[in-house]
């Protein structure tokens, strides 16, 4: 009898213990859940902006229902009417989606099989808009079906079906990572709703691979990039919320906790920037331009002053902004104390991340980074894929008027990035190249300013040792640096500086090494 009480005593501690920690886990999760009347002056600010945006004073619905239109925003322009609710938005709405429904490719003999237009005319058979448009007409059939015809409801449902029929039938792989985690959920709901088994299973096993992936390394293969980190995001808050497998909720309850932690380890709330390397990236500096992981920080810090966005609605990618619709709709979680580094800088860090991607190169990339306050640096060694998504390495540093410069390695596959506390090394990855280029945009600067040893810039200067010949320094267009390195957001004085590579060059042997001091 005594062993039975021991017993008993045990089960009920240890039931205490976990209930502690439950109850500690949830108490250490910010949560918000949005309405339009509970948003902030900030955040109203920014929602009807774009509104204002989308459809602009003076102009009809059916003005703007053009045959050039993404139908992705304007999906997300209903969504973001039936939240708002006023006199008329449901009348809109409707309108919009009626327009959007009859524009979904249904043979399914094609690959094109669910997915919608990009656009009426020059349609650009986009596979990811099943994803894109199906998520966000799941968040309209579940919050506004009390909003709409019965008729709308009825294609809306149809067209999810064909949606996640071809999604099953592509079955994209875990590593394409926002558009994987949006599948599952996809397939996951219609499977479920509607009673179609082999969805179900498909949406819950793609899951599974998908958590399974990012545990192996705690890293997602779209590695720290400023616009798909935020897709990312929104996909797992459809799990959170809208998941109907128990299994499924709790896996993304799970990542998105632990995503948020690692995006705001890898975030320098003084620069209102991440650092290099990016995987996908489209621009340099998250201020000149809208990203989607920009967007989420300024919804979460609530500050303008905050937030890593433009101040203006007329910056590159202001499209993005369409992302405020299943933002608030799906509402925000997230650890107080990642809050909390996103809002203020607290210690320099050096960071070390292994990276499942199959990109050209190494399966497993590494990624190295280092964040200070006023200045930081990243780059990944492993990448032999050309692509100008790609920033093989970075600097960015805080100028004396408060701007931030930088330094681009670009996504050549022509070198490997190791970053310490103090240096940036390169390494030779391509044996056949011949020349390594870096740019670097900072105003003010002058091709004078690069010295062989010693580049004096505004409010930086980077010591250089290399055996390399420096053959070109040059002021490049911006314009046309811009699209060939895919970087949104001016940059009016950009400098090109390359070195040539010795032929037989060991690349053990670093190229280059720079070391920031201001």
């Amino acid at each position: 009898m005594k062993n039975v009480l021991i017993l008993i005593t045990i089960y009920f501690l240890k039931a205490a213990f976990v209930f502690g920690q439950s109850n500690a886990s949830r108490d250490a999760i910010y949560t918000k859940t949005y309405t339009y009347q509970t948003l902030s002056t900030y955040q109203k600010q920014l929602f009807e902006d774009f509104l204002s945006d989308e459809i602009p004073a003076g102009k009809k619905v059916a003005d703007v229902l053009t045959n050039h239109t993404s139908l992705r925003n304007k999906t997300r322009l209903a969504e973001a009417l039936l939240f708002r609710n006023k006199p008329g938005d449901k009348e809109n709405a409707a309108e919009i989606l009626t327009w959007i429904l009859k524009n979904q490719h249904r043979d399914e003999n094609t690959k094109i099989y669910g997915i919608w237009k990009t656009t009426v005319e020059g349609d650009k058979f986009d596979q990811n808009w099943r994803e894109f448009i199906g998520c966000d007409l799941i968040i309209i059939r579940q919050k506004y079906r009390h909003l709409l015809p019965a008729d709308i409801l009825k294609e809306l449902e149809t067209g999810l079906v064909h949606a996640a029929r071809g999604a099953l039938k592509r079955n994209v792989a875990p590593d394409y990572t926002n558009i994987s985690i949006m599948s599952s959920f996809l397939m996951d709901f219609v499977g479920t709703e509607f009673r179609i088994d082999e969805l179900k299973t498909a949406g819950l096993q793609k899951a599974r691979a998908i958590f399974k992936l990012y545990q192996s390394h705690k890293t997602f293969s779209e590695y720290n990039s400023p616009t798909y980190y935020g897709v990312t995001l929104i996909a797992l808050a459809f799990w959170r919320e809208l998941a109907f497998s128990p299994e499924m909720k709790q896996m993304g309850q799970t990542l998105e906790q632990e995503f948020w932690h690692e995006a705001a380890t890898f975030y320098n709330p003084n620069l209102k920037n991440m650092p290099g390397p990016y995987f996908r990236g489209y621009g340099m500096d998250m201020q000149k331009y809208f990203s989607i992981m920009g967007i989420w920080i300024a919804i979460a810090a609530d500050n303008a002053k905050q937030a890593p966005i433009p101040a203006t609605t007329d910056g590159p990618k202001y499209g993005e902004m369409s992302n405020l619709a299943p933002i608030f709709n799906l509402g925000l979680a997230i650890p107080k104390a990642d809050l909390a580094t996103l809002k203020g800088f607290s210690d320099p860090r050096f960071i070390s991340r292994t990276v499942p991607n199959t990109y050209a190169g190494d399966s497993l990339k590494q990624v190295t980074a280092t964040i200070y306050k006023d200045w930081m640096m990243g780059g990944v060694w492993g990448n032999r894929r050309v692509w100008n998504q790609i920033k093989t390495g970075a600097i960015h540093w805080k100028t004396a008027d408060g701007d931030v410069s930088w330094l681009l390695v670009p996504g050549n596959g022509k070198t490997n990035i190791k970053v310490s506390k103090t240096a940036m090394n390169l390494y030779l990855a391509d044996v056949k190249a011949t020349t390594v280029e870096l740019y670097v945009c900072a105003q003010n600067a002058v091709t004078d300013s690069f010295k062989d040893n010693l580049w004096t810039l505004p409010s930086m200067t980077m010591n250089v040792n290399t055996p390399l010949k420096r053959t070109q320094t040059e002021k490049v267009d911006s314009a046309l640096f811009a699209k060939e390195w895919e970087v949104s957001g001016s940059c009016p004085n950009v400098i090109k500086v390359v070195y040539e590579i010795p032929a037989s060059w060991d690349t053990a042997t670093p190229l280059l090494e720079i070391t920031p001091k201001q």
